[in-house]
Order: C-alpha cells, then structure tokens, then sequence
C-alpha cells in the first residue's frame, strides 16, 4: 500500500490551505527568478534570438503535452480508485509517458526536414527538445503525486530546485557566451534544458524505485482519461501559444519579439494562476467525493475572486511591467496586456469545470469543444494579423476562452454537478473585470489617475485587512497552538 501522511482529513479546508499555501508560494516565487531574469536575457540577445528562444519554448510547452499525454493528470483522480496500490499506477504511468516520448522522437528523425519546416527549430536543438520532453513529464507526474498526498514540502523543494538552478546556469552561459563571442541562444538553450532536463531524470528514478510495477490495467485506466485530456489542454495551450507561433510565421522574428514580451510578463501571473488551480485540484476531487456542495461552492467562489483581484493587479502596473522586462523598445507590448490577462483569467475559472468533468470521467466532450474553438481561433489570427497587427490576438483569445467557459459549465450541469457551482456570482465578477480592461486602456493615457486607482485600491485592501484583523489574529494564533501542542507531544514521547 502507498506511504501517506498519518492523520490526515482529505477535503479539509483547513489541509488544503495549508498545502496550497507553500504549493503557489515555491512555484509562483521561485519561477518569479525567470520574470527578474527576462530583462537580462532580452538585452543580451538581439531580437532575433530572443525571437528563436521564443519559438524553441512555445514548441516545447506546446509538444509537452502531446508526449506527456497528459498522464499527471489522471494521478489526482486515480488515487480514488487505486487507494492500495496508488504509487505502482504511479509507476505505470511514468512508464508509458517515457515511452510515448521515444517513440515520436524516433519518428520525428525520420521526417527529417519535413518536421523541422514546421516547428521552424534549428536542427541542433531537436535533441536536446526531446530529453527535455521525456523528463519534464516524469517531474510533472512526480508534483501530481506529491500534491494529491499532501506532500507540499517535497513540491516545493523540487519547484525551487527545477527554476533556481537552470535559470542561474543559464545566465552565466549567456554572458560568456556574449564574451567569447560563441552563440547566445545555444547558451540559453543548453544552460536552462539540460539541468531541468536531469532533475525530471531524478524524479523518474523516484518513481520507479517506490512502484517497481508496469500493469496493462493501469494503463487503459490512465489513456481512457488522458487522451480527452491530452486534446483539451493541447488545443487550449495553442490558443495562447499560437501567438508567437503565428506571428512569427506571417510577420516574422522582430514583431514575435514583441508579442514574446507581453506573453512573458503575462507569463508570471499564467504561472500564478496555474500553481493555485494545482493546488485546489485535489481539495475539489477530495469535497466532489465527499459530496460536500456548500464547502465546493464557497471555494470555487473565493478561487475566482482571488484571482480575479490578482489579474486586475497586473493589468494596472501593466505599463511598469512591460518597461522593466523588455525597456522603451518593446512600449507597444503595454496595449496587448490587459487582453492577454483576461483571457489567461477566463482560462483559469473554466479550469475548475474541468477539474468537476475529470473527476467524473466525462472529458471527452470538453475536449472536442476545445479543438474546435482552437481551429477556428488559429485560423482568424492566420487571416486578420496581417489586416489587424498583433493587437487583434488578445481580443481573439477573449473570444475563444468566453467560448469554452460557456459550454464547460452546461457540461458540468449536465454530467449532473451545477448545483457545485455559483455560477452567478462568477459570471457576474468576470464580466466586472471585463468591463475594468477595457478602462485600463484609458488609465494607460493618464498615468497618474492610474497610480490613484492603484493607491486606492491598496487603501481598500488595507482597511478589509484592519477590519477583519481580529479574525486573521485569531487564525494565526490558533495554527501557533497547533504546533506548539504538536512540539510537546514529540518531546513528551522522546
């Protein structure tokens, strides 16, 4: 039987909290080293290269997804199932995902110049993409068992170890290779993949060690709810990613330069939000199966608030942000923000109807829904980029995530679980936020009536944070008796 913490109340708020806590804290912190490290590497490559990078990482997240087949995302909801023999599907899984990555890597060699015409990645960095590809999969598999057994120490030591030690390596190649005057973006490539590349080897062997299993049966189980998953998240990631893509296919490596700046400064409030779904997955599947529908409600409702308090942050400092990262050159990328981070916010509220659907095992529909709207929104930026410049893509990801977030709550009514959500309330602060972007617009025209909005609305949080005061002290006191009771009791034993 797998190891699991003792004592443990799985759906308990006050756990997930916890677990979440230090979970979106070592991810949403440590990948910040990127956000600071983005200006340093936009003015150490010339657009052009910064423009190939670009190109080099949209592939590699977007072709993560094919290989990794989306198996970490069956771990959450396999736990219910496979409670005794939890870590050997575990194992399965990392099995058939490593595989899977062998085999496209094989086939891909043997297209040749054919596949490289269309990932538009020199050939010299396809070998490096694929060893990322196959190990990165196996650490996302490790995370999602870590956080489905509450193990949020372990996330967040292998999250500050995967970002801190590839970032630092691959600046220090980057400035000598400036130095020597050897290539820039090989240096970007080799010094951030490989070493991320190796600790996904370590998480592999993890794995391996504490399963020592491979099963047939765990594998049906896991491709029945993978591959719909697979094809949702790779068509949604496309939505987004098709941005640097497609520019650069129709206007070229200098205006993708721009589109780079804004997805990257866009990037750190993506890797926010991702962190926080993350953790709520499993507190959600834990209340579905508890059947608990005032506790998912409540829930589901602060998530979208905070999150949504969180976008309209961004979208203020927008400007600030756009300058630190890329400098006066890259001014432009100020105007696509706002859009960007609404979509990014609409994604993340449908990630939790996507959640409900998997733990239910009906995906296969939200799947389908999601190709579509991918096809039709990758075509209307082949056609109206050239009509419209690159200020159409956000408003054109708008469309599609509105989209989709419509058609995965009738799905979620009708697989029988609307009744979870407060479907009002969030509609109702989607739309406020939609209506505030469009406002953001005109405040980056006048800046000081934008640093008002935000002194006011820091003012605001200060006085909510005053006034509930006594209920915060009170929380911070009771978790301190907690340990302390906790500290006496390991002495006690001693």
């Amino acid at each position: 039987m797998s190891e699991e913490p003792q004592k443990i109340k799985r759906g308990d708020s006050g756990l997930a909290i916890k677990a979440g806590f230090w979970y979106v804290i070592s991810t949403f912190l440590v990948k910040g080293l990127s956000f600071i490290t983005t200006p340093v590497f936009s003015r150490l490559l010339t657009k052009a290269e910064y423009g190939e990078f670009s190109n080099f990482a949209s592939w590699q997240a977007l072709l993560l997804i094919i290989t990794s087949m989306e198996m970490q995302n069956t771990v959450a909801r396999a736990y219910y199932d496979y409670k005794k023999d939890f870590d050997k599907y575990v194992s399965s899984v990392t099995i058939v995902s490593c595989a899977f990555t062998f085999l496209l890597y094989i086939l891909f060699l043997l297209c040749g110049d054919w596949a490289l015409s269309i990932v538009s990645i020199p050939k010299q960095y396809v070998h490096i993409l694929f060893f990322m590809l196959m190990f990165q999969a196996c650490k996302q598999i490790y995370m999602s068992r870590e956080r489905t057994m509450y193990r949020y120490k372990s996330v967040a030591v292998i999250s500050v170890v995967n970002l801190l030690l590839p970032t630092l390596i691959a600046v220090a190649l980057v400035v000598l290779a400036n130095h020597n005057g050897t290539s820039a973006l090989s240096a970007r490539i080799y010094g951030f993949y490989v070493p991320s590349a190796l600790i996904g080897l370590g998480c592999a062997a993890v794995l391996l060690r504490k399963g020592k299993s491979f099963r047939w049966s765990h594998c049906k189980y896991a491709l029945a709810l993978s591959l719909p998953l697979m094809v949702h998240y790779f068509t949604a990631h496309l939505l987004t990613s098709s941005n640097t893509i497609v520019t650069k296919n129709v206007l070229g490596a200098v205006a993708v330069s721009v589109v780079s700046i804004a997805s990257s400064a866009n990037h750190i409030l993506t890797i926010l939000l991702q962190s926080v779904s993350g953790a709520v997955t499993t507190w959600l599947m834990d209340n579905l199966e508890l059947k608990d529908v005032k506790a998912v409600r409540k829930g589901t409702l602060a998530y979208v608030a905070g999150i949504s308090v969180v976008a309209l942050g961004v979208i203020l400092l927008a400007p600030e942000v756009i300058w630190v990262l890329g400098g006066s050159k890259y001014a432009e990328a100020m105007w696509l923000m706002p859009g960007m981070v609404v979509a990014v916010l609409i994604q993340s509220a449908t990630t939790i109807f996507t959640i409900m659907l998997t733990y239910q095992k009906k995906v296969v529909r939200t799947a389908l829904y999601t190709g579509i709207m991918a096809v039709l929104c990758i075509v209307a930026k082949i056609y109206l980029l050239p009509i419209f410049g690159v200020q159409s893509l956000p408003f054109l990801n708008m469309a599609a995530f509105l989209a989709l977030f419509v058609i995965n709550y009738l799905l979620v009514r009708k697989a029988g679980l609307g009744k979870y959500v407060p479907i009002k309330a969030i509609a109702g602060i989607l739309a406020g936020l939609l209506l505030l972007m469009f406002v953001s617009y005109f405040l980056y025209m006048h800046t000081w009536l934008r640093y008002t909005v935000i002194g006011l609305m820091a003012v605001a949080a200060a006085v909510v944070a005053y006034r509930y005061r006594g209920m915060l002290l009170k929380i911070i006191r009771k978790k301190f008796k907690k340990k302390s009771k906790s500290k006496k009791q390991e002495k006690t034993e001693e």
